[in-house]
């Protein structure tokens, strides 16, 4: 029987005022709640006070997300004295813009010898107000149209930043684009603006 009260005595605590044996257990764990609520309520103060500059930091760095503009394109004639060799220029619109808001010239062009792959380099122009730019761009295309080319902003809006240029060609008896006029080959694509650089 003695074994039975040194387990009960480090098992429970007794209360000096009152005869009963309170568990030990439920004394931890009444003094283990305290903490934790008072580490919760402190936690929630201070994102409270970090909310006003985590938000005004947010918007400031809202005209510098990632931009994601649509483009279809067509062929253009070539200018009264073209440049040797000359490779071809586009018109076409970016977004819901007119046409004119969106041009290129084809800076270099070469097929592989497979016929694989034609290797582009590219001059992509948007007209866009004050978010108009000039991009440098350099990637290639596949026999079934499909292009992908990287470059860089070089002048306008967020100079500096990197693009990614996707698009596909449409022939004339694919039904062409919808923006494009009847009868031209064309290609819809989106021209994918990255983070201006910080200064």
């Amino acid at each position: 029987m003695r074994e039975d009260e040194a387990v009960l005595r480090i098992l429970s605590v007794r209360d000096p005022t009152r005869e009963t044996v309170i568990p030990r257990r439920s004394v931890m764990r009444t003094i283990g709640i305290r903490p934790r609520v008072a580490s919760f309520a402190g936690a929630v103060a201070l994102l409270i006070q970090m909310s006003p500059a985590l938000a005004s930091d947010q918007d400031q760095d809202h005209d510098n997300r990632p931009v994601a503009i649509s483009f279809t394109k067509w062929g253009a004639p070539p200018p009264a004295v073209p440049p040797t060799p000359f490779f071809g220029l586009f018109d076409g619109v970016s977004g819901d813009g007119a046409v004119g808001s969106f041009v290129a010239e084809v800076l270099w062009r070469q097929v592989s010898v497979n016929g694989h792959v034609t290797g582009l380099e590219a001059m992509y122009e948007v007209v866009d107000g004050d978010r108009s730019f000039t991009a440098l761009i350099r990637g290639g295309s596949n026999p079934a149209g499909l292009g992908l080319l990287d470059g860089v902003i070089m002048a306008g809006w967020r100079t500096g930043a990197p693009v990614h240029v996707v698009f596909q060609r449409h022939l004339p008896s694919e039904g062409g684009c919808a923006a494009a006029p009847v009868g031209k080959t064309c290609f819809e694509g989106t021209i994918y603006v990255g983070r201006a650089p910080q200064d």
